[in-house]
């Protein structure tokens, strides 16, 4: 997946699971993923190493939306 951008649902979808269920896996709040994935809120730096650390998708891939 080298130079492409992914974003949350793309992610959650990649690993077959729900937005809830990734931000769990990953030590994120649920409620605060899913209004980064819906463009409300902006992803924090720490969330965006938490879901790299889990997916083993590299940090600079994961776009908020």
């Amino acid at each position: 997946m080298e130079n492409i951008k992914l974003n949350i649902r793309a992610i959650a979808a990649n690993e077959k699971i729900s937005i809830e269920e990734l931000a769990k896996r990953c030590g994120i709040n649920p409620a605060h993923l899913k209004q980064v994935s819906a463009g409300n809120v902006k992803m924090l730096a720490e969330d965006v190493w938490k879901i790299a650390k889990y997916t083993g998708i590299p940090a600079d891939n994961i776009v908020a939306v």
